[in-house]
C-alpha cells in the first residue's frame, strides 16, 4: 500500500487567558514536533472561545483550535500526548486518526 497518506486532526483548547503572543510560541512547538516527525501541519482553523460542559482546570471556557495534519508514516501519539501534556496553556486536546 505504498503512498497511503495518514491523517489527523488535532483540537488543541487552550486556557481562555492566553493571548496570542502566549499561544503562538505553543503552535511554533507543535508545528516543530509534527515535522520533526515527518508530517506537515496542512491546516490551521481558529474555532473561538467556547463554553465547556464542565470545568477543566478552573476554566469554564476554553479557545479551540482544530489543526489538520498529513503524514507519510504513522506518527508516534504516545509520543504526542506526552508533548501536548507538558505544554501549560493546553488544557485538553484530543487527537483523531481520519
Amino acid at each position: 500500500m505504498k503512498g497511503k497518506k495518514h491523517n489527523y486532526e488535532v483540537v488543541v483548547e487552550f486556557s481562555p487567558k492566553a493571548d496570542d503572543e502566549t499561544k503562538q510560541p505553543v503552535f511554533n512547538k507543535i508545528t516543530k514536533w509534527f515535522e520533526d516527525a515527518k508530517a506537515l501541519v496542512t491546516k490551521k482553523d481558529h474555532l473561538g472561545v467556547k463554553s465547556l460542559v464542565y470545568q477543566i482546570k478552573d476554566f469554564d471556557k476554553a479557545d479551540f483550535w482544530q489543526l489538520d495534519v498529513e503524514a507519510d508514516k504513522p506518527v508516534k501519539l504516545a509520543e504526542l500526548n506526552v508533548f501536548l501534556n507538558r505544554e501549560l496553556q493546553v488544557i485538553r486536546y484530543l487527537v483523531l486518526k481520519v
